[in-house]
């Protein structure tokens, strides 16, 4: 037991005392450079650079140019999901439709099919009450014409 704990902690320094080196060297440098002025060295003005600072530059274009990238990718996928999103809302909403319509439909027949039951249900024939109509409506144009004439 007294061994176990011993190699527990053996084990726990040798792990802590591995990372310290690493953490070390994995430090960036940083990149070096100066300004040579016209007359100096260089008949112009231009810039030096270490190979670190231009290995820094170029790997920093590269990695604009693929972020770049890969945002105008997410923004197209948000589109396409937006829009997928969309059309689906549409089609959805005009199965709706089309689905109210048909039970519109449907209740606008059964009225119709009851109000036909209703009216073939009633007598058609109303030829007494225009017989009747005609005699009334003579016989009061013929009083009429009469007091008129005397």
């Amino acid at each position: 037991m007294l061994l176990r704990k011993r190699l527990k902690k053996a084990l726990a320094l040798i792990l802590l005392i591995s990372f310290v080196p690493t953490t070390a060297l994995a430090t960036p440098q940083p990149g070096r450079f100066s300004r040579v002025l016209e007359g100096n060295p260089a008949p112009f003005d231009s810039w030096c650079f270490d190979d670190i600072a231009t290995a820094k530059i170029q790997v920093t274009a590269e990695f604009a140019d693929e972020r770049c990238r890969l945002k105008i990718d997410k923004e197209i996928e948000k589109q396409k999901a937006r829009f997928l999103l969309d059309i689906e809302n549409l089609n959805l909403r005009i199965s709706s439709l089309v689905q109210e319509n048909s039970n519109m439909l449907a209740i606008k027949n059964q009225e119709i099919e009851r109000l036909e039951a209703a009216a073939l249900k009633r007598p058609g024939d109303y030829s007494v009450w225009w017989a009747t109509g005609g005699v009334f409506v003579g016989a009061l144009s013929a009083i009429a014409i009469m007091f008129a004439v005397k």
